[in-house]
């Protein structure tokens, strides 16, 4: 069945920091340091942690699939060269987290993700910030080495990841003490990507392909879940379709594409790209096909249900 499903989840607490858990799948801090409230309560890394925030189905769960970003976020963080490995959150339940990782509400995805650091940690997080995310290193010994990014450019945020973009904007680390960053300083231009990437536009890379087809977010600006295609100025775009099912961020050099549902047959320009007199079945990945038959006849589309050769 062609269907798309968004989960709900719950709006929580301010700046995520607490003792007891220093991995890197988590904002943690030193002993001693508190955790602030979405409404000014505190609660100690000893206390009041010993529970999970995000709302079901992702209670006390954790990946690193990229499943979980923001499509915008997965191909800014891409074309800052991180690959699917260093991904080390894209979502989480740590208790120390106190619902930062947590997806954004009402959607299935969070805008904070973790990935690994470099033995040139600034370097990565420059890059990051570049592509619009609001991004620090964390070091130990309050952190195991971890890099945390925000992308800017989330449609819906949870008030605590505002806050450290509110941060950001500071030159501050996104933390509860809100020091100034002095781990890998915040330049001005490194705030005016980030802000143009949170008002909709670019972050390092702006333009788009003239006739070139894009997710929106993915250089061009847009809904997620619909097709673009690159205008003549390499700024704007026209709407293709909208994808029911998702809209696929392809590697560098190739079209971005709707995706289909695993197994389904559809007609060209029906969802899939391809010949509107084709016939072709949705792969395994949800986003390749194969050709099912020409149909000599046409091709007729059914609403609801698999496409067929008239």
């Amino acid at each position: 069945m062609r269907t798309i499903t968004t989960v709900a989840a719950a709006l929580l607490f301010v700046f995520p920091i607490a003792a007891g858990c220093s991995s890197a799948r988590e904002e943690a801090s030193a002993p001693g340091e508190e955790e602030i409230g979405e409404e000014g309560a505190v609660a100690t890394g000893q206390s009041a942690l010993a529970t999970c925030y995000c709302a079901a189905p992702y209670t006390c769960g954790h990946s690193t699939s990229p499943s979980y970003m923001y499509p915008a976020a997965y191909s800014a963080i891409k074309r800052a060269g991180v690959t699917d490995s260093q991904l080390t959150q894209t979502y989480g339940d740590a208790e120390a987290s106190v619902g930062t990782h947590c997806p954004e509400p009402g959607t299935s995805y969070s805008a904070a993700t973790d990935v690994t650091s470099t033995s040139t940690p600034c370097t990565r997080v420059h890059k990051l910030r570049m592509e619009g995310f609001a991004a620090w290193s964390r070091v130990p010994p309050t952190f195991s080495a971890h890099i945390h990014a925000v992308y800017a450019g989330t449609p819906v945020l949870k008030q605590s990841l505002k806050n450290q973009i509110s941060s950001f904007y500071q030159k501050r680390n996104g933390l509860a003490n809100n020091a100034i960053d002095d781990i890998c300083p915040i330049s001005d231009a490194e705030i005016t990507a980030v802000r143009n990437v949170q008002n909709g536009g670019g972050g390092g890379t702006t333009s788009c392909t003239a006739g070139g087809r894009y997710c929106g977010g993915d250089k061009v600006v847009g809904d997620a879940n619909t097709l673009y295609r690159c205008n003549s100025d390499g700024k704007s775009a026209t709407v293709i379709r909208a994808c029911s099912h998702g809209c696929y961020i392809a590697p560098a050099g190739q079209d971005d594409r709707c995706r289909c549902v695993a197994g389904s047959a559809y007609c060209g320009g029906d969802v899939v790209d391809g010949d509107a007199n084709t016939l072709y079945r949705c792969g395994s990945d949800g986003v390749s096909t194969s050709v099912i038959q020409v149909c000599a006849n046409g091709c007729q589309w059914n609403t609801g249900d698999d496409d067929s050769c008239k």
